[in-house]
């Protein structure tokens, strides 16, 4: 069977109000007690699989889980089972048959989740849900992570009504969108266990220890990812949105501290910075696939700026309080200790905001209910002429040039009947006295191949690299903005590329690649040098020792911009693919 549901986390502020909302009249309780099952190279975690032993109240369930066709569906083979016993026979002539028949080592307790599950159905105009509360732990050796999440598994009826629910219980209760399994969290916790306990000798063993939790909690960059060559854009757009989705949500839980709050902090500058390269890889996306894909709606475009805007603020600090004051200090200026930054929000607390995770799941929603069709392409020629109208017409001009030209037509179709024989007007006349008569348009096959989704990227990304090694063509190296904007067509064109790549996993574009990354580390430090000038400039009046920051920056900003425009000469004026 398919399982469809969204899972949010319940924050500790949150706990007691959500039980009491799921603990109704109707709800049911029911312990859960289960054990999840592995080889010891992890097999069937690489492979998305998930298998468990479930003591379900007096009941043993035996599960098994796949990826479904969607990030919110998953393939679920459940099997009553007489007691704590792991039966692989069950399985045969399944769709995990292959995955289960090819493993290399015996699978093994990996570990086990102990959890208090409140439940009950709710009924909404577009579907029934079950709404489950759950409390409790998973459990690897002799590591611990809390559970506190509520589900929305969809029972009959549109998917529609899981998101609707949901947006509403994650804005009423503040909750927060958590793309982890149990099972993917069981998964990573196993490892660091098993790591733990492989330590050599007691005296390292504590160190070691620190190093695997801190792996645990690790920033999570982005991934290597195939598409599927056959695929049409909406669909690779989606499958590219997934990747970037997961890369945002894996970093903005350990911001947000979904697991931690109150007991340890976890979230760090890097977390920020690679939440905000998926963010901005999503971006860059949406402008590689435009007019070939169905994209999101602008509201959910427009407030990915927000968002990236919000965190770019605490990271352009973070940048600055780690690599820029160490280099000015180290130069001679004095120590200074600014009072407040009362305009900048903590990561944590954007992370955690409501319109943060409500923009997560509207962004998961779009990804799970669009349909996988491309937009119908406009002709060349179609956006000329509306380009024409709009731009050198005036909107009476436009009109009286449409009603001239259908003036002509209508012209033109009374000169054609008058000058048809009376023989043909005889029939025309009897035909319209009778019944409509019958026409059959004959298949005429296009002449014109259709454009792979490969080549449409080829075009684009080339189009893009052209505007950047003509882009001081146009625009004034005086202006620090003109090479901003450099940097962000940098940027997108990197993105672009990865996409490109995870199409065509056979290109070969070391040689381009390498130096748009060199390029993009030189703009990038440009950047991070323009943003702390910007910074110190305005404290000149109230601390007079900023001024030997302004000072350094301004003779540093220019030993930036040469080296800037030399990097950019060393890229292609055209990308061989």
């Amino acid at each position: 069977m398919s399982e469809q549901e969204l899972k949010l986390h319940v924050p500790i502020h949150a706990q007691k109000t959500v039980e009491k909302a799921v603990r109704t009249t109707r709800a049911e309780e029911l312990p859960l007690r289960a054990l999840y099952f592995d080889t010891p190279t992890r097999e069937l975690a690489k492979a998305k699989v998930a298998i468990r032993l479930r003591l379900e109240g007096t009941q043993w369930v035996q599960t098994l889980k796949m990826p479904g066709n969607n990030a919110i569906s998953k393939l679920e083979l459940n099997h009553d089972r007489p007691g704590p016993i792991l039966d692989l026979s069950l399985y045969a002539g399944t769709p995990a048959e292959a995955a289960l028949t090819n493993l290399n080592h015996p699978l093994e307790l990996r570990y086990e989740t102990d959890v208090i599950r409140i439940f009950r159905k709710h009924r909404v105009a577009k579907g029934i849900l079950e709404i489950a509360y759950d409390r409790g732990v998973i459990r690897a050796g002799d590591l611990e992570l809390p559970v506190s999440e509520v589900e929305f598994e969809l029972m009959s009826g549109s998917p529609e009504a899981i998101f609707e629910v949901g947006l509403r219980w994650l804005e009423k209760y503040k909750l927060q969108l958590d793309l982890r399994s149990k099972s993917h969290r069981g998964d990573a916790l196993a490892t660091a266990a098993n790591n733990i306990k492989q330590a050599q000798n007691a005296a390292s063993s504590g160190i070691y220890r620190k190093s695997e939790i801190d792996r645990f909690w690790a920033p999570r960059k982005a991934r290597p990812y195939p598409i599927n060559k056959n695929q049409n854009a909406t669909q690779a757009l989606i499958t590219t949105t997934d990747e970037c989705l997961e890369q945002i949500c894996f970093n903005a839980g350990p911001l947000a501290e979904i697991d931690t709050l109150g007991v340890v902090s976890v979230g760090r500058p890097e977390h920020v910075h690679q939440l905000r390269i998926g963010m901005r890889r999503l971006a860059s996306n949406w402008k590689l696939f435009g007019k070939m894909a169905t994209l999101p709606e602008p509201e959910l475009q427009a407030e990915l700026k927000v968002h990236l805007g919000h965190f770019g603020a605490t990271r352009d600090l973070d940048v600055m309080l780690e690599t820029i004051v160490p280099k000015l200090e180290e130069a001679g200026m004095p120590h200074i200790q600014f009072e407040h930054h009362e305009s900048v929000r903590t990561a944590q607390e954007i992370a955690q905001s409501v319109a943060f995770q409500s923009w997560l799941v509207k962004l998961l929603k779009w990804t799970v209910l669009t349909p996988a069709i491309d937009p119908i392409p406009e002709t060349v020629e179609e956006e000329e002429k509306e380009e024409e109208i709009t731009e050198t017409q005036a909107p009476e001009e436009a009109q009286a040039s449409a009603e001239a030209s259908e003036t002509g037509k209508d012209r033109q179709t009374a000169d054609s009947t008058a000058k048809e024989p009376p023989a043909l007007k005889s029939a025309a006349t009897k035909a319209a006295d009778s019944k409509p008569a019958l026409l059959i348009i004959p298949l005429i096959p296009s002449l014109q191949p259709k454009v792979t989704l490969r080549k449409q990227l080829e075009a684009r990304l080339n189009k893009w690299n052209k505007e950047i090694v003509n882009h001081w063509k146009t625009e004034d190296k005086s202006d620090i903005e003109a090479y901003h904007d450099l940097r962000k067509k940098i940027k997108r064109m990197r993105y672009g590329l990865n996409v490109y790549e995870a199409l065509h996993t056979g290109s070969n574009l070391n040689f381009y690649v390498k130096r748009l990354a060199a390029a993009q580390e030189t703009f990038g430090i440009l950047n991070d040098y323009s943003t702390a000038h910007t910074f110190y400039s305005q404290y000149t009046h109230t601390y007079p020792q900023t001024w030997f920051a302004v000072g350094w920056l301004s003779a540093n900003l220019e030993t930036c911009k040469k080296h800037a425009d030399e990097v950019l000469k060393e890229l292609p004026r055209r990308i061989k693919f």
